[in-house]
């Protein structure tokens, strides 16, 4: 039984260290992903200031885009108004109404959601503000990659995993208890194989649990 029992001390002596060296690294990683995640969503947040940034700059550039469109307008109007009666000055109006309409042309270029802008016959501008956002959002690839969601829970997992290694190593560490307990009354052998007996439950508990969170968890 002696035998037995320092056996079994000393596989508990080295499970339990193995089960604290899988507890402290299911901690790191919990750590470390908490700390990701935590980058994750400010560069999110980051990205989405610089989506509102790159709309609003687009809905400045569509204003001007917009005049030059109706200045062309006005002018192509008033060289219609004048051209009967005074021929040069329509043909300078006309000159002038395609410098205006080049400009506008000039500007979709730099209007990364053109496709967005419809100018109405009345000469009013609609731009879809949050169509603008979800086009930038779907154009970025960082930030489809960006998951702050998911990696908070995988952070979260992995705490669940250390509590739970933390757990099985205090069963161990009950089991030392009661087998050092059995090493020491040896004189009494009744007493001893109960607390022996003890110690074995509490190995095997811990084992089971151990591979419930490495494994099956």
């Amino acid at each position: 039984m002696a035998v037995i029992v320092a056996l079994l001390i000393g596989f508990t002596s080295v499970f339990s260290a193995v089960v604290a060296w899988r507890a402290s690294l299911a901690s790191i990683e919990s750590s470390r992903l908490q700390s990701l995640a935590v980058q994750e969503q400010a560069r999110q947040q980051q990205l989405e200031r610089q989506f509102e940034g790159s709309v609003a700059q687009d809905e400045r550039m569509a204003v001007t885009y917009q005049e030059h469109v109706l200045g062309a307008r006005e002018l192509l109007a008033q060289a219609d108004a004048v051209r009967q009666t005074n021929p040069e000055m329509a043909d300078e109006l006309d000159l002038e109404a395609h410098g205006r309409s080049a400009l506008a042309r000039a500007l979709l270029p730099y209007i990364s959601s053109s496709f967005l802008l419809e100018l109405q016959d009345d000469g009013t501008l609609t731009y879809d503000r949050e169509a603008a956002l979800t086009f930038f959002r779907e154009l970025n690839v960082e930030l489809r990659e960006l998951q702050p969601e998911q990696t908070s829970e995988l952070a979260q997992q992995a705490d669940t995993r250390t509590i739970s290694l933390i757990a099985v190593a205090a069963v161990l560490v009950a089991a030392l208890f009661f087998l050092t307990i059995a090493q020491v009354v040896r004189s009494r052998i009744r007493i001893q194989q109960a607390f022996a007996l003890l110690g074995a439950l509490f190995i095997a508990a811990g084992t089971v649990g151990f591979v419930f969170v490495e494994v099956l968890a």
